[in-house]
């Protein structure tokens, strides 16, 4: 059963004392993060990790749902100047009255009704705080008491009163906390960025092996583009048998091999009777044609390759830190299938993919651009949705259904070869 608290609301500690507080503590926060956790962790992660904790739900009220309940009680008019007294009388003075209670829900942080806003009227209201407990929400309880002689206007103009005062605080911490929430992951990642780079000066745990790409001498120029090591940054779980060090490449790069794809996408629909006639495999060709024209390997040669009958990888011990797969579209279920084969690789913590589908037989476009991310939202490995990055193109995170501290970024294209 939960318990209430008879208190003055909102006139302990400052609010603002409080937040400025949170913020100072991030700091210490994140160093606190056991090292082979916080290394094994992406910076989304971390993020996500500490945004739980300090996020702050403010107190929403719902006036709407209250209740009411009266009940026949001793009421002490000692303080009622207007009533007469017997000379040298002290103490209570108890006459019959009507208590009501009124109950209204609230969701919300409860901690929240001890602090101070600003700015803060120094009139504290009176109430009873039950905390919220399972799925129920918290309640407020407000009593009003008055003698069996007094108004019913009474309790309607003291209700309204307190019920002011309680707006006027919520509303000012309202303004507060959400002000807090917007900030707050600014100042985690300047925290995991500046102890990244204290781990990286006193030590090799955190380097990537990286997978040495360098453009081609006299490649045609879409981006210049710079292959740098880059920290791999697995899930906040070590592995049993401790941290190692995995290839991976950047953001950077990655958002430059879509690049290459995207324009090669957009000059297949320029001219799709030309296109229009190649299946997977020889679309995915000249993909992969296009790709290594930009990039090379070092002393392998030969940086992306083909293995299977779609697909385009970056491999390093056989396990992949790039993956392209070429798809026709042939439906919902064939869209997912795809997905299941991305997953389906050995890959690295840190991988980053793409799914290449164009269409040649569907006349409609438009409705296709609506099924695609619809149908993707139903994956069963879903871990989450990155929103649409341009016209006909899609980013998300799923997990691996072997290892679930595996996670693969697909970024899924639609490209249109139709043609009568």
């Amino acid at each position: 059963m939960r318990t209430g608290r008879d208190q003055r609301l909102f006139s302990d500690n400052s609010l603002d004392d409080v937040l400025r507080h949170q913020i100072l503590s991030i700091a210490e926060m994140v160093d606190q993060v056991p090292t082979d956790s916080f290394t094994s962790s992406t910076d989304d992660q971390l993020i996500q990790h500490f945004s739980s904790k300090l996020t702050i739900e403010p107190v929403i009220l719902y006036e709407d749902c209250a209740e009411m309940e009266q009940v026949e009680a001793q009421i002490d008019v000692s303080g009622d100047s207007d009533r007469y007294w017997s000379p040298g009388r002290t103490g209570p003075r108890m006459i019959p009255g009507t208590s009501v209670t009124i109950t209204i829900p609230f969701t919300g942080d409860p901690e929240l009704w001890k602090l101070q806003p600003n700015p803060c009227r120094m009139s504290f209201p009176s109430g009873r705080i039950k905390d919220p407990y399972g799925d129920q929400a918290g309640e407020l309880e407000i009593v009003i008491e008055k003698p069996h002689d007094a108004g019913e206007e009474l309790y309607s103009r003291d209700l309204e009163s307190i019920l002011s005062d309680i707006r006027h605080h919520l509303a000012n911490q309202e303004v507060q906390v959400q002000t807090f929430n917007n900030q707050f992951q600014t100042h985690i990642q300047n925290a995991i960025s500046a102890r990244r780079e204290r781990l990286n000066k006193h030590g090799n745990l955190t380097q990537v092996l990286n997978i040495p790409l360098k453009r081609k001498d006299g490649a045609p120029s879409i981006e210049p583009i710079k292959v740098e090591k880059k920290i791999t940054q697995p899930l906040p779980f070590p592995p049993k048998s401790g941290l190692k060090p995995e290839p991976g490449i950047t953001d950077e790069l990655y958002e430059n091999i879509l690049n290459i794809v995207r324009h090669e996408g957009r000059t297949f629909e320029t001219a799709p009777a030309t296109f229009a006639k190649f299946e997977e495999e020889e679309l995915r060709d000249v993909v992969l044609a296009h790709l290594n024209g930009h990039y090379q390997g070092g002393a392998t040669g030969e940086t992306f390759r083909k293995l299977g009958k779609t697909d385009i990888r970056i491999e390093d011990e056989d396990r992949a830190a790039f993956i392209g797969e070429c798809k026709i579209w042939r439906g919902a279920k064939e869209l997912l299938s795809g997905i299941d084969q991305l997953l389906g690789y050995l890959t690295w913590r840190d991988c980053k993919s793409s799914l290449i589908i164009f269409n040649k037989e569907i006349k409609g476009f438009s409705k296709l651009l609506e099924t695609v991310p619809e149908a993707l939202l139903k994956h069963p490995l879903l871990e989450k949705d990155l929103g649409k990055q341009g016209e006909g193109e899609w980013r998300h995170i799923f997990r691996s259904e072997e290892d679930e501290e595996r996670l693969i970024n697909v970024h899924t294209f639609l490209f249109n070869l139709y043609i009568k």
